[in-house]
């Protein structure tokens, strides 16, 4: 029997924070809106072994950020990423972020990524 079922990945990209902690970036769920980056995380939680889901949203020009929403890594990838709703929840009340951060390195790379994907303009 063959399945017509598409299989889905989220994309997720390894980083480290300066001080070693293990983080990941999903870099699908990276969204533009309103002078913010929207983006999901991943990392374990220092109460137990679980992974926890993290939506993020951050400053475009500075990485004051807040989060905005929590999933279990089980709930994040049976809604795909639940990418439609990663900007439901923002906010106006984002904080500093420490530089050893896991949200102050996704933001880095979310910069990066950024920068190295070309804009569009339409005239």
């Amino acid at each position: 029997m063959f399945s017509n079922n598409l299989v889905f990945a989220i994309n997720w990209i390894d980083l480290t924070t300066p001080l070693g902690k293990s983080v990941a970036l999903d870099k699908d769920s990276i969204v533009e809106l309103d002078g913010n980056y929207f983006y999901n995380i991943k990392y374990k939680n220092a109460n137990n072994a679980y992974y926890t889901v993290v939506t993020i949203q951050s400053g475009m020009v500075h990485p004051f950020s807040a989060r905005i929403k929590f999933y279990s890594l089980n709930d994040y990838e049976n809604l795909k990423g639940d990418y439609d709703n990663i900007t439901l929840n923002k906010t106006k009340k984002l904080e500093a972020v420490t530089y050893d951060s896991v949200v102050n390195t996704c933001y880095r790379e979310v910069k990066r990524l950024k920068k190295a994907t070309p804009s569009i303009t339409l005239n």
